[in-house]
């Protein structure tokens, strides 16, 4: 139970972190190209991850050529895709969009695991993917019909985002497969030196088109956050609380990812938060807690009555 307890503190350290990358993006991509500023905010973190990879772990690297094709699977759409993909939408479409837009990630992964990693579907599962996606349309389908002056803008920037959230899905379905053992801290070094490899031709494209005296100080702040933050530490929560438990349960914590972006954009950027925001908050928590919680800590447990429903029926 400690264990689980602290897994999933990990996980929630992990994606609220994931979250205050929408608000340090945005401030990124006003100064800085999309592939570059990607690699910049890969290498930042590299020193953090590879020295004290290169002094401990050198006699356990991994030498199994399924867990380096997993490994350079999770950086491509993981990191490399992603971050692409998220950049790309958040200069057409709001931080607190791009962070409800998010909310769609525990559905995607709790269907993923499921049809990739054969889990078992629970009904408390099916209960808290319910309640994410009725907090899903209060907060994407809302908002939208009340402001319709942007809408093709918002709509373009939330499609990218949209598939942002989809790489970011296999990504976390990914790190439940079956690869040789290792640190959370060495399969982050490796995910981010493949990715930092991935990007490197694009990044180069853009830096020899760049004026790096445009960088303002905001900017490399901001890089330097989503490198130790964002690129190291999230990644290292990630994996150390994915170990401890299922991938549809991982999945639904990254509902705390528009929680944090909401919370972060209000905050630093001033994005006003709407009552279908809050509304959209409280269904996404409810779905993320009701499933983690042991069911004999729950005075009422539906899960018992939808079921004798079903057999009933089925009867």
């Amino acid at each position: 139970m400690n264990n689980q307890l602290k897994a999933y503190c990990f996980l929630v350290m992990a994606m609220s972190i994931a979250g205050s990358a929408v608000v340090a993006g945005k401030f990124i991509i006003s100064d800085v190209p999309i592939f570059l500023a990607a690699e910049l905010g890969i290498l930042f973190s590299l020193p953090f991850l590879l020295f004290p990879v290169l002094q401990q772990y050198k006699s356990i690297w991994p030498s199994d050529k399924k867990t380096h094709m997993i490994l350079l699977a999770q950086a491509v759409f993981g990191v490399v895709l992603y971050r692409i993909f998220m950049f790309w939408g958040l200069k057409y479409t709001s931080a607190t969009a791009a962070g409800l837009v998010g909310s769609t990630a525990p559905v995607l992964i709790v269907f993923l695991a499921v049809f990739v990693l054969c889990e078992k579907l629970s009904v408390s599962r099916i209960v808290g993917a319910l309640c994410v996606s009725i907090g899903i349309s209060a907060m994407n389908i809302l908002p939208f019909l009340e402001d319709s002056a942007e809408a093709a803008n918002a709509f373009m920037g939330n499609s990218l985002v949209m598939i942002a959230v989809f790489c970011e899905a296999l990504f976390s379905v990914m790190s439940k497969s079956h690869c040789q053992p290792m640190s959370a801290l060495l399969r982050t070094a490796i995910v981010s030196l493949y990715a930092f490899i991935c990007l490197f031709p694009l990044a180069l494209y853009d830096a020899y088109h760049y004026d790096f005296a445009q960088i303002t100080t905001l900017s490399l702040l901001c890089l330097a956050y989503y490198g130790f933050f964002v690129s190291f530490l999230s990644y290292v929560f990630w994996f150390k609380g994915v170990a401890s438990v299922p991938a549809g349960i991982a999945g639904l914590f990254t509902g705390f990812v528009p929680l944090s972006s909401v919370f972060f954009s209000w905050l630093i950027l001033g994005e006003e938060i709407s009552q279908a925001h809050w509304i959209g908050l409280v269904f996404v928590l409810i779905g993320i807690v009701y499933p983690c919680t042991p069911k004999h800590l729950l005075r009422y447990n539906p899960s018992k009555y939808i079921r004798k429903i079903v057999l009933f029926r089925a009867k």
